[in-house]
């Protein structure tokens, strides 16, 4: 967890640096948004940040959210997007990887099993329509796809002690739908 708190600050970090200098044609951008995500089971909520450089029309950087899909988890993910410019608003396309942070229950301990969850590959990609409102701040809608990993190992004893191991591989694709304000 550490190395990627590490990682995202450094981007941070990095970017504030860039963005503070007046010669360079890159600047800070910051994409903050909420939204659905659908699937097979019932429609959950979903929250991001990306912050990164953007260089011309193109945009890259660290974001975290939060995904409440099945099992909450914080994905912590590299964010890249092209802009293509109509008029004064602009269509994107977008591609996130990364990896997911289980959130909360990593660890269920019953009187006969303990269930473990442990995160996975986290990739979301799609397209979006932004905005300008502001001088540096548009408003923007994306919908995409979203694709969530996530490993649980259920160990279980009986009144004799045999044990059984069962360990599950879910991956879940779904549909997200965004709005959000970027500066």
């Amino acid at each position: 967890m550490l190395k990627y708190l590490f990682t995202i600050i450094l981007v941070f970090t990095c970017c504030l640096k860039v963005a503070a200098q007046k010669k360079s044609a890159a600047a800070f951008n910051s994409y903050n948004s909420a939204g659905f995500i659908a699937g097979k089971l019932p429609v959950a909520f979903a929250a991001q940040t990306e912050n990164g450089i953007a260089y011309k029309k193109w945009f890259a950087g660290a974001g975290v959210a939060i995904d409440m899909y099945y099992k909450e988890t914080l994905p912590v993910f590299a964010a890249f997007k092209k802009e293509i410019s109509l008029k004064t608003n602009s269509l994107f396309f977008y591609v996130n990887a990364g990896k997911n942070i289980v959130a909360k229950d990593k660890k269920i301990v019953g009187t006969f099993s303990t269930v473990e969850t442990k995160g996975g590959f986290y990739a979301d990609g799609g397209f979006g329509y932004k905005i300008k409102i502001a001088k540096k701040g548009s408003v923007f809608f994306s919908i995409g796809n979203t694709v969530k990993n996530i490993r649980q190992i259920e160990t279980t004893s009986d009144f004799f002690g045999m044990q059984g191991i069962s360990d599950t591989h879910y991956k879940f694709s779904r549909l997200v739908f965004r709005m959000g304000y970027q500066f």
